[in-house]
Formats: C-alpha cells, sequence, structure tokens
C-alpha cells in the first residue's frame, strides 16, 4: 500500500512539473504580441520593436527575484543598449503608481518600456511563475523562454543574436591609423 501511494505521489509531482515545462513557449516559434498600456496610458503592442532584439520581462514589483533580475538588466544595460536591445517590462496585476516609484532613479541605459498588464500578456505567455524572461530576435522568433537569468546569460545569448563581423568591416578598424590627442 504504502508503495502505490508513494508511486502515486511521484505520478502527481511529474504531471505538474509537466504541465509548468510546457506552459513556456518553444524556441523558434513566433512571439505572441499583446496590446498594453504604458505609463502614460498609451496603448504599446510588443510587435512595435519588431526588428530589434526585445527582452520581455514579465513580473511585479514586489517579487523579489522580479527586483534582482531588473538590477541584473541594469547591471548590464551599457552593453545591451550598445547590441540594439529594448527591454519591454510588463508589470502585472500593477498599478501606474506603484511601477512609477518603483522605477524612480533606475537608470536603465538601454531603452526600457514599462506597460502595465491587462490580461492580455498574463495570458499570451501563459505565465504562472514569475520572473519570466523571454528574449525576442529580430525576426520576432522565441530565443528563450524561462525563469530569472543570470546577467551574463543574458549578454551570451543576446550576443549569439548579432549580425557576424564581417571580413572587410574587421580589415577596415585594423587598417585606421591610430588618432593623437590635439597638444
Amino acid at each position: 500500500m504504502k508503495k502505490t501511494g508513494l508511486l502515486l505521489l511521484c505520478a502527481l509531482l511529474l504531471l505538474c512539473f509537466a504541465g509548468q515545462a510546457s506552459a513556456y513557449l518553444q524556441v523558434g516559434s513566433e512571439a505572441p504580441d499583446f496590446k498594453i498600456s504604458d505609463l502614460e496610458g498609451n496603448k504599446v503592442s510588443l510587435s512595435d520593436f519588431k526588428g530589434q532584439i526585445i527582452i520581455l520581462q514579465l513580473g511585479t514589483t514586489w517579487c523579489p527575484d522580479c527586483v534582482g533580475q531588473s538590477a541584473d538588466l541594469l547591471k548590464i544595460g551599457p552593453i545591451l543598449k550598445d547590441q540594439g536591445v529594448v527591454l519591454v517590462d510588463v508589470f502585472i496585476q500593477e498599478n501606474q503608481k506603484s511601477v512609477s516609484k518603483f522605477l524612480k532613479g533606475k537608470d536603465f541605459v538601454m531603452p526600457m518600456v514599462p506597460l502595465l498588464d491587462d490580461g492580455q500578456a498574463h495570458r499570451a505567455y501563459q505565465v504562472y511563475l514569475i520572473p519570466r524572461l523571454v528574449i525576442i530576435d529580430q525576426q520576432f522568433r522565441i530565443v528563450h523562454d524561462g525563469l530569472r537569468l543570470k546577467a551574463e546569460t543574458v549578454q551570451e545569448k543576446v550576443a549569439a543574436l548579432q549580425p557576424p563581423v564581417t571580413e572587410e568591416a574587421s580589415a577596415s578598424t585594423e587598417s585606421s591609423t591610430p588618432c593623437s590627442p590635439p597638444q
């Protein structure tokens, strides 16, 4: 009887975790679009940023891991800016006042678009756990979908989306004459 109960418990746990894993979007699939409000009440679609690398963060102001993910992205903001990345930060079940207070004094350096979810993004991305981090390429395809990522991992995934440096471009920088500052 104990073995049957233990097997049943294991099967139930396996089903729970399988359901969560299947909630993530398949790498290579088109990113679901949504249209929700920014902090000024303007409607913004995720597809407005098609053609750019998008880091889509779904979370809240009160979740410790969400705050940590934001801090990691802040830390690598200058690098991401140079790589043409836009951060679309979707706040779930939050209001304009709490999000504005949370963002006050933070300098994201890279373009950052805070949005207030009305349920559309939550449903489109089947958010069950936060923080949810989705990286979307220039063709609006999913590159990564999962929970919190370390700053270094985000950098690696974004760097892999950069166009390769051509021999002609690298030759022109190698053959340039260094300039001396005026004296």
